[in-house]
């Protein structure tokens, strides 16, 4: 996959996850619908990056580069955090279950594992993006901000060519 496709999913999942993380925004049924949608996202994103995943699982006890090992720590506690988030949502899941005729059992410890894990999330998100920065800033440079300033600079074959006055006739 290409840097620029990979960084268009992951701005469209960073996207979904700002909506998702705000329901008082979007209100609950929106929140739960976005939720489910954000799912796929995810899912999409694990199978654009399996090769990595596979070769970091095998090789992260071996000599590992630093970073690699990091980014699989964070990557790893983000995903059981989005996971607990997701399972306890529709624990706590008024308007999508009930759309299905089902009830889920009520009670404040759904919620507060649901508080626990979403904030889990947005944490272990923002050191995601914060070890990620530089591809971020490099990439963003080099499909949008490169391209655009190209379009306006001025072409060598398109500069005036200099007459000599002693040429004019």
């Amino acid at each position: 996959m290409s840097n620029k496709t990979n960084l268009t999913l992951d701005l469209i999942i960073f996207a979904a996850f700002l909506l998702v993380a705000s329901p008082r925004s979007t209100g609950n049924t929106i929140h739960e619908w976005l939720s489910i949608a954000f799912l796929g996202t995810i899912v999409l994103h694990l199978l654009f990056h399996w090769k990595w995943i596979v070769t970091v699982t095998k090789d992260f006890f071996k000599k590992l580069f630093h970073q690699s090992r990091l980014d699989y720590v964070v990557d790893s506690v983000f995903l059981i955090a989005m996971t607990g988030a997701m399972f306890t949502g529709i624990m706590i899941s008024r308007d999508v279950l009930g759309l299905f005729g089902l009830t889920a059992p009520q009670g404040g410890a759904w919620k507060s594992i649901h508080s626990l894990t979403s904030d889990l999330s947005i944490i272990s998100l923002g050191v995601h993006i914060a070890l990620h920065w530089k591809w971020i800033l490099n990439t963003l440079d080099r499909t949008i901000a490169h391209p655009v300033k190209a379009m306006f600079q001025k072409s060598p074959e398109l500069a005036p060519v200099p007459v000599r006055m002693d040429e004019q006739k």
